[in-house]
């Protein structure tokens, strides 16, 4: 989820076009999101015992999303590649689901609240997929 988060930032300032605004603004609040997310999964984590690693030079080797940004502003870029982040965290997030089992309900819970809320980031993602698709193709 940090490494999501600092995609969602990247490339909402990667967005110049005033047309784009509002795709900035659901990135930015994306960002939060992740971010709020990452710390309550850091907090777990030292309930837990464990601690949590976010030395920059290794976080890029741990994650799955592909991190890329889009200078340009390329909006249709931005938001594929953005959807492609949040349908690999909600597929992490469901493996981590049904890792954990009923062994911690505590921490399943808290799992499957953050995949419902990637779930939706997604859908929001899909739809806007859509609609840059549709600008697109117009003529």
């Amino acid at each position: 989820m940090v490494v999501s988060s600092l995609q969602y930032e990247q490339h909402a300032l990667d967005i110049r076009a005033p047309s784009g605004r509002s795709l900035a603004e659901f990135l930015f609040s994306g960002a939060e999101r992740d971010r709020g997310g990452a710390r309550l999964v850091a907090v777990r984590l030292r309930q837990l015992g464990s601690t949590g690693e976010y030395d920059p030079e290794h976080l890029s080797a741990r994650t799955r999303i592909p991190f890329r940004a889009f200078p340009d502003g390329d909006l249709a870029g931005i938001v594929k590649q953005n959807l492609i982040g949040a349908r690999i965290l909600v597929q992490t997030l469901q493996e981590a689901v049904r890792w954990i089992g009923d062994a911690d309900p505590t921490t399943r819970r808290l799992l499957e609240r953050l995949l419902e809320e990637k779930e939706t980031q997604a859908e929001a993602l899909s739809a806007q997929a859509a609609v840059q698709q549709a600008e697109r193709a117009r003529p």
